[in-house]
């Protein structure tokens, strides 16, 4: 027991040795893929073997067997330490851990390290520096990336659940999808193992643009069928910059340093084959509406009516056809001009709707009007269709088009007013007649009841087109009761009658505008214009019609000599010499009339309708 003791009292005597942590070799630390430290190594070793190599201490044999002995170890050592770091590379974008994003940082660091190593010897002869330097780290560095982006691109495989027929439509497809998720894995993790002033979303973002790019490259050399042509396009166009600019990728990628896609000169012809394509689908679509309103109005269908409104059906297929394809061609093209080209369809459907509307203005079959009622209306919502989309055209097919729809619109207001006027034709005659003056207000009601007889047949049309088409009837209607006035089949011999004449054309004037705007009609202006020509028949003094003619010509630009003369001798005390003077100060420079003529574009434009001889 006794001896137990001893040795065990020995024992704890003896000295204990220094717990100093060993420091790691470069062999331990590549294991645990320390690469910074590994790096460090090395760097130590390659600067003492580069010293003795200057201090000429190599002269002895021994010492040079021993030297190249160091530097084929630092060789081999080095490619141990390069193939480590690339292999941690090559798999950066599969790493998930938090553990595997520390290796990948620690070999982005070693790299930058090596670089810095590669700098120190920038400017020194080739003899002055070690033969091994620059071992240029940071360039290997993006050729790995560039032959990893490649091969990633090569293999990626398509979603087996997304069925697409055609081979080189799955391989855009995946293609581009594999460059979306690595972008992102990129922009999620990867670029917080680099510095920032690395800015390696954007090296990530230029090598997969580049080999996405040749490989869209090589696709183009061979004629591709027209789904291909629009999926290329519609990917270059619209679904890679919505790649770029995603939330994430957009904050650090700029995408306006990295080239186009495709060339001009390899997008072009793709552009061209598509537009083609869209060209004849429009067309075909125009054609098979045009083509299915003509054919029932020869076979005497009538329009549909809904709530008691005709429908219009062939205006809301036109604009849909017209505006989809329109749109769709501006999201594949990416270019609002570009897709301009397909609009003329536009102007070639109205030129073919023009001669259907010519044959059914002339027809006499018993849907006739009914038929021109619904082709008015599609007439005009296609109208405000095209002044309110302006931009989706070239100027000068948006001028031909609204050039093509002004005239049939016209024309149909014309077959309606027309019809009207001859229906109106006998009571009309009264008019500025004895029997008028006698008892104006039974002609007007006359001509009113007859009128509304003729207008009933307007009530299955749609608001916006009976409010345009019942303001122009209202214009031609007062135009003719103008008219009919000025043909001077009456004498106005004294103060008393002008007085009375002017009463009843201001009581015929207000009965009037009200069953229009009742009916329909949104020509308020025209109320005033009787009430305005009366009042040039109260005034006796010349001078004072002077002043209130000069007042009427700048509202009515286009009240002309002629009108003015026909109208003042309804006032039979007024003499020739006195009719000359006041006509004397009604004169017009030609550059007057041509600014007359500019504003009756937009200002209120009546007397140019009264025909007078």
């Amino acid at each position: 027991m006794t001896k137990k003791l001893r040795m065990l009292n020995i024992l704890k005597w003896h000295p204990k040795k220094n717990n100093i942590p060993a420091v790691p070799t470069f062999k331990q630390n590549l294991q645990e893929r320390r690469f910074v430290d590994a790096g460090k190594h090395l760097i130590t070793r390659e600067d003492r073997l580069f010293e003795l190599k200057q201090d000429g201490i190599g002269s002895k044999m021994k010492l040079v067997e021993e030297e190249e002995d160091s530097e084929a170890r630092l060789a081999k050592d080095y490619e141990d330490w390069l193939e480590s770091v690339k292999q941690t590379l090559e798999n950066s974008l599969d790493f998930q851990s938090p553990e595997e994003q520390e290796v990948l940082k620690e070999a982005v660091q070693a790299i930058l390290q090596e670089e810095e190593q590669d700098m120190r010897w920038e400017g020194f002869q080739e003899k002055e520096r070690p033969p091994w330097r620059p071992r240029r780290c940071k360039q290997n560095h993006e050729d790995l990336l560039k032959r990893l982006v490649q091969r990633r691109m090569e293999e990626a495989q398509l979603d087996s659940s997304i069925e697409i027929n055609s081979s080189l439509q799955q391989s855009i497809i995946c293609k581009a999808k594999r460059l979306k998720e690595d972008l992102m894995k990129v922009a999620t993790w990867v670029s917080s193992c680099y510095p920032e002033q690395e800015n390696v979303c954007q090296l990530y973002a230029t090598l997969y643009h580049k080999t996405f790019s040749a490989r869209l490259r090589e696709i183009t050399e061979n004629t591709l069928c027209d789904e291909d042509c629009v999926l290329l396009l519609q990917l270059v166009n619209e679904d890679y910059p919505n790649i770029l600019n995603g939330k994430m990728l957009k904050e650090v990628i700029d995408h306006s340093k990295l080239d186009p896609l495709l060339p001009e000169d390899k997008i072009a012809p793709l552009e061209q084959q598509f537009l083609t394509i869209e060209e004849r689908e429009v067309t075909k679509c125009l054609h098979k509406i045009l083509e299915r309103e003509e054919t029932a109005w020869k076979e005497g269908e009538l329009p549909q009516l809904r709530d008691q409104v005709y429908c219009c059906d062939q205006a809301i297929d036109v604009i849909q056809c017209f505006h989809k394809h329109v749109e769709y061609a501006q999201k594949v093209l990416g270019d609002e001009t570009k897709a301009q080209r397909i609009t003329c369809q536009m102007r070639h459907f109205l030129t073919d709707y023009k001669a259907f509307h010519a044959k059914a203005m002339k027809s006499k079959q018993a849907n006739t009007e009914a038929v021109l009622m619904v082709n008015l209306s599609c007439l005009i919502q296609c109208r405000d269709y095209i002044t309110n989309k302006a931009h989706l055209f070239p100027e000068d097919v948006k001028t031909d088009c609204l050039s093509l729809l002004a005239t049939m619109i016209k024309g149909s207001h014309y077959h309606f007013t027309s019809n009207m006027l001859k229906e109106l034709k006998d009571l009309y005659r009264k008019v500025g007649s004895s029997e008028w003056l006698k008892d104006s207000e039974v002609v007007c009601e006359e001509l009113l009841a007859k009128l509304d007889r003729h207008i009933q047949k307007f009530n299955n049309l749609d608001k916006m087109c009976c409010q345009e088409l019942l303001g122009g009837m209202h214009k031609e209607f007062l135009a003719e009761y103008v008219r009919k006035m000025m043909k001077q089949k009456i004498k106005l011999s004294d103060k008393t009658q002008q007085q009375m004449a002017a009463s009843s054309l201001c009581i015929n004037s207000e009965r009037i505008h009200t069953y229009f705007t009742a009916a329909g009609s949104n020509m308020d202006w025209l109320k005033d214009i009787l009430p305005n020509l009366a009042g040039l028949l109260k005034l006796q003094d010349p001078n004072t019609i002077k002043l209130e003619l000069a007042s009427l010509m700048k509202l009515y630009p286009d009240l002309s000599e002629c009108h003015i003369s026909a109208w003042l001798r309804l006032k039979g005390n007024l003499s020739p010499s006195d009719l000359k003077k006041i006509l004397e100060t009604i004169t017009f420079s030609k550059d007057q009339l041509r600014e007359m003529q500019d504003s009756l574009q937009f200002g209120k434009s009546f007397f140019s309708i009264v025909r007078v001889k």
